[in-house]
């Protein structure tokens, strides 16, 4: 008999510069949704944003694993690394052209996840360019992205059953 558990599938999170301050805790929130439906969880950010993730979950109850963000696109422009999805956090059009970039590297999807007081003009952006996303104008309380990233990560894994 087998015992060897066949790993889950991969998830990325691009974080951009922490700006806004609803990203680390909907970054944070967004992995363990995904990492209780079986997702390998890796976040990728600058310098800044990940130590506001880590220093937020001092103890590792959330945050397993984090890279470098350009380390992690040059990785997946070789062909080194690549996830089952990838989601993008975008305050600004830097952002959209993540967005832009993942759904080209990776080989599963790509999901922005929009916030701050640019929401909508961004989300228009991600529409013109036929990118997938969630949005609200969310800045400060998360709140208004809770139920959209809880429903965006049931859609996903229900597609991965």
């Amino acid at each position: 008999m087998n015992n060897t558990k066949k790993p889950g599938p991969r998830a990325i999170l691009l974080l951009g510069c922490p700006e806004v301050p609803v990203q680390t805790s909907l970054a944070i929130y967004l992995t363990d949704l995904l990492e209780k439906r079986g997702a390998q969880v890796v976040i990728a950010g600058n310098n800044a944003a990940l130590e506001l993730v880590r220093t937020s979950d001092p103890a590792g109850h959330y945050i397993r694993d984090t890279a470098d963000l350009d380390g992690t696109i040059g990785a997946l422009a070789q062909k080194h690394d690549d996830a089952d999805v990838c989601y993008v956090f975008i305050h600004n059009d830097a952002g959209v052209s993540y967005l832009a970039t993942a759904s080209a590297l990776v080989s599963g999807e790509s999901v922005g996840i929009i916030f701050g007081k640019d929401a909508q003009a961004l989300a228009q952006e991600c529409d013109d360019l036929g990118l997938k996303h969630i949005w609200a104008k969310a800045v400060h309380n998360p709140r208004p992205l809770k139920s959209k990233v809880r429903s965006e990560v049931e859609r996903w894994a229900a597609l991965t059953k």
